[in-house]
């Protein structure tokens, strides 16, 4: 796949904060868009998103219009690998502080799309291939398991809560199709609504699209107030739904201390582990994501050891997609699960990397969105793509959210073709 034009612009993220997106013409004609997500919460050993000094991305869309277009001239790659490694050693730095970890993957993911789009593949087909190679069966192709975002605190949501994401997850046996089960999600999701309104509590939504009422009185009230949305809905707790969170813990972290606002508390490792444990057999918890610091990994793996047959223990500031930690996370069995970010890590290969050493040790997989999101809609076709087997995307409500989540609905129908 030889590159005919490469260029990049800034574009605004779904919080109205600058990002890069970068458009790649093959000589084919075909072409590929590859727009860049950003956090609002972090971990440490995430790639570098470049950034100028007041915030804007005018460096990175320099680098690739300057650097990475004059070096790619006259350069024909033969895989996604290939173009994804050109990068990285062009770059040269272990989190791709040189160029940008936001800077190569907007190209990554252009040309991506641009070789999908040029072999006359839907890009989860794409995904599919490049991840089994040979062993590609579009047989084994899924929809995934949504983890659907009802309520948010922490970072996302203006501290209304310490815990930053309640989620409801849907049994997938229960329903006929994905359509089905993420409708009966909205249902909960408005139903929520109604609960929040009927007890004088504000609606208005955080970063990913979930009611954040500042209203409310301690973390575990949130838990209270999706079972009885679940409950409103028509469905049953446990049955039909059960409960993801993700703590975030880092963002609370501090001086070796968890410092819960809404419980007033102070609490050390094992403190907060026992407030956890309590608050977690009294709800059908099926998902905990981020419940310690990002280098608490003794904490960590104290909890799996106990608890990592009831619950998916999740791993994101953790392990941020980053393969040495993923192995490490499994030669320790840290926990058994992993939050899988394109831009934490900053190419589509290594991203694929991640997620195969993930499910080839009996880990799930889970495919996540960013808290700054902008219209691309690629990781819904990188969860069908690929074995991983759930999709976290955030509240039903908008745009840069439903635009993953209706491309899956797109997905299924083709498949159902």
């Amino acid at each position: 796949m030889k590159i005919q034009n490469i260029h990049a612009r800034e574009i605004l993220d779904s919080r109205g904060i600058p990002t890069i997106s970068t458009e790649i013409e093959l000589w084919s004609g075909d072409k590929g868009k590859g727009e860049v997500p950003s956090g609002a919460s972090t971990g440490t050993s995430e790639v570098l998103e470049l950034r100028d000094e007041d915030g804007h991305v005018s460096k990175a869309v320099e680098n690739v219009n300057t650097i990475i277009a004059e070096a790619l001239k006259e350069k024909d790659f033969t895989s996604q690998k290939e173009f994804d490694d050109f990068l990285i050693d062009l770059d040269g730095t272990t989190q791709k502080s040189k160029l940008g970890g936001n800077t190569i993957l907007s190209c990554s993911m252009a040309f991506c799309r641009a070789t999908a789009n040029s072999l006359g593949l839907q890009l989860y087909e794409y995904f599919g291939m490049i991840y089994s190679d040979k062993d590609y069966n579009p047989e084994t192709l899924r929809l995934p398991r949504p983890q659907i975002l009802v309520l948010e605190g922490g970072k996302h949501g203006d501290w209304s809560t310490d815990i930053q994401e309640y989620m409801v997850v849907p049994k997938m046996d229960k329903f006929n199709s994905f359509a089905d089960a993420f409708k009966a999600g909205t249902d909960i999701f408005h139903a929520i609504h109604d609960v929040l309104e009927t007890k004088g509590y504000s609606t208005g939504v955080g970063f990913e699209g979930a009611y954040a009422p500042k209203e409310i009185q301690s973390n575990k009230e949130a838990l209270d107030i999706i079972m009885e949305g679940i409950q409103k809905a028509g469905y049953k707790p446990g049955e039909d739904f059960e409960i993801a969170i993700d703590a975030a813990a880092s963002e609370f972290y501090k001086d070796g201390k968890y410092m819960l606002h809404r419980e007033n508390k102070v609490l050390t490792s094992e403190e907060w582990m026992a407030l956890q444990e309590e608050w977690y057999a009294q709800y059908p918890i099926f998902s905990v994501e981020d419940i310690f610091d990002q280098e608490d990994w003794n904490t960590w793996d104290t909890f799996t050891a106990k608890y990592g047959n009831k619950y998916q223990i999740v791993g994101d500031d953790l392990l941020t997609t980053n393969v040495l930690r993923i192995q490490r996370a499994i030669d320790e069995k840290t926990c058994n699960s992993v939050l899988i970010k394109l831009n934490q890590i900053g190419t589509v290969t290594e991203t694929l990397d991640a997620i195969r050493l993930t499910i080839d040790n009996n880990m799930t997989a889970i495919i996540s969105h960013r808290g700054g999101e902008t219209n691309d809609d690629m990781i819904a076709d990188l969860v069908v793509g690929t074995p991983a087997q759930q999709s976290k995307f955030g509240g039903p409500d908008r745009g840069e959210r439903l635009a993953k989540y209706n491309r899956l609905l797109e997905i299924e129908e083709i498949l159902k073709r």
